[in-house]
C-alpha cells in the first residue's frame, strides 16, 4: 500500500507562524513545507502519518477517525481535517464541519489501496 499525504492550513492575520507550524508538526510528518502569505501546505509519503496513527490509537478513537475518513472517501481520495488547536497541544481532534474561527488542517490522502491504508491508519474495533 502507498498513499500521499496533503495538508493545508490557513493563517489568519492573528495567528503566529510558528505555531502554525507547531501545530502541524505536532501531529504529522511531512517530506515538503510550502509557506506562502495566507496558508501553509505540508506533503508527505510513507512515514508522515505515524504520529496521527499512533494518536488515534492512543486515544482510542480509531473507530470515529474510521468513520470520518469513510465519510471523506471519494475514489481514491480520502478528505479529513484536523482541529488547529487541537493539533497546536499534541491531540487529534478530527472533524466533520469547520467550527473553528481559526480554521482547521484539511488533509487529503492519495492511495492505492483505500481498505489497506484504513484497516493500517484505524483499524475497526469490535
Amino acid at each position: 500500500m502507498k498513499y500521499k499525504m496533503k495538508a493545508k492550513v490557513l493563517i489568519n492575520p492573528t495567528e503566529d507562524l510558528d505555531k502554525v507550524l507547531q501545530s502541524l508538526s505536532n501531529i504529522l510528518d511531512y517530506d515538503e513545507l510550502e509557506i506562502d502569505d495566507d496558508y501553509i501546505i505540508v506533503t508527505g509519503e510513507e512515514e508522515s502519518l505515524l504520529r496521527l496513527r499512533e494518536s488515534l490509537e492512543k486515544r482510542r478513537i480509531r473507530n470515529t477517525a474510521r468513520k470520518i475518513m469513510l465519510k471523506g472517501l471519494q475514489d481514491h481520495v480520502i478528505f479529513f481535517k484536523l482541529s488547529k488547536q487541537a493539533a497546536y497541544a499534541g491531540l487529534v481532534n478530527m472533524i466533520g464541519e469547520d467550527l473553528s474561527a481559526l480554521g482547521e488542517i484539511n488533509v487529503i490522502i492519495e492511495t492505492d489501496d483505500v481498505d489497506a491504508f484504513l484497516d493500517w491508519i484505524a483499524p475497526q474495533i469490535k
